[in-house]
């Protein structure tokens, strides 16, 4: 690993639900991947580059509005102008499921909830994000400073 993880948190909310059941489409976890990936970027060479692309992708356990998630990543390899890096998406927390749940000692079921222990890997992937020799800075974030493109000294 190059420098150090970037842990993004978020909550799914309703205006994520994209099907039957408050189940989030896939997608949502890419879109955050995308900033996680920008934030490695700017901390090893000061530009927010270009996301070239994603060799591979696979979802893992499915992702629910009320869902609690937490979005890594990680650089595995610095090339010339190119950046290899590994995201995984998990989830921390989540609703009760109304349908299982005692939930008669609960005041307010609606709003049940629990930590997931251990915490759900629903999705990773690896991805390469770019940045042109012109508009490499050097680390900005100091886990970074080791860094090294293939041929510097």
């Amino acid at each position: 690993m190059v420098g150090k993880k970037v842990v993004h948190h978020l909550m799914m909310s309703a205006k994520d639900a994209h099907y039957v059941g408050g189940l989030v489409n896939g997608a949502r976890i890419v879109d955050q991947w995308g900033d996680v990936g920008t934030e490695l970027m700017v901390y090893v060479d000061g530009d927010i580059s270009l996301f070239l692309g994603y060799k591979e992708i696979e979802f893992l356990a499915p992702v629910y509005v009320g869902d609690f998630m937490e979005y890594h990543g990680w650089i595995e390899k610095v090339g010339n102008q190119s950046y290899t890096c590994q995201f995984e998406a998990w989830k921390v927390a989540t609703q009760l499921d109304r349908t299982d749940a005692d939930l008669s000692n609960v005041a307010t079921p609606e709003t049940a909830a629990t930590a997931c222990e251990p915490p759900v890997l629903c999705g990773k992937a690896t991805g390469s994000l770019f940045i042109a020799k012109k508009d490499q800075r050097g680390a900005t974030e100091s886990s970074f400073k080791d860094r090294k493109h293939p041929g510097e000294k």
